[in-house]
């Protein structure tokens, strides 16, 4: 019998506790670190099917600086993979909090060819996932993360 894949697993310790204790603290601690070895184990040569298992470990608000592994390794992706992968993501991107959606949308609206490809890449998601992503758009274009003006009006969600 196999183990858990890379992207099961990556998910997984993305849950790290928020809450305090003795108990949560030692688990908290072993998926932090599993997390870290985890994201650096990202080259950027995983396709589309690993920029979605990144964004989909942004679970918690308070991920004590372990997001910041993986906030790198999707800049190890090539542009147009980025973009694409992160569109692909939509319900992960919705259902995150807003500080991780925020912070992943504006890696994509930095570089015109994950832009391209985002905005592709929505073009054949459902209606569902569409609207979501586009109200998520919408909130950090009002608010900081898309909020300057560079920025604004790059991710179209058709």
């Amino acid at each position: 019998m196999n183990g858990p894949t890379w992207a099961d697993e990556i998910f997984a310790c993305g849950d790290l506790p928020q809450e305090n204790t003795e108990e949560t603290e030692e688990l908290g601690a072993r998926l932090y670190e599993r997390y870290l070895e985890l994201a650096d184990h990202a080259v950027g040569n995983e396709g589309v099917a690993g920029v979605a298992a990144l964004v989909r470990s942004f679970r918690v608000e308070e991920d004590f600086g372990a997001y910041q592994a993986s906030l790198s390794a999707l800049e190890r992706f090539p542009l147009d993979v980025l973009g694409a992968g992160v569109a692909n993501s939509a319900y992960a991107l919705s259902e995150m909090p807003d500080c991780w959606s925020g912070n992943i949308l504006l890696i994509v609206a930095r570089e015109e060819p994950s832009v391209r490809a985002f905005n592709e890449a929505c073009a054949s998601l459902g209606t569902a996932e569409r609207e979501s992503l586009k109200r998520l758009v919408a909130f950090h274009e009002s608010n900081e993360w898309l909020a300057e003006d560079d920025d604004q009006g790059k991710l179209i969600v058709p």
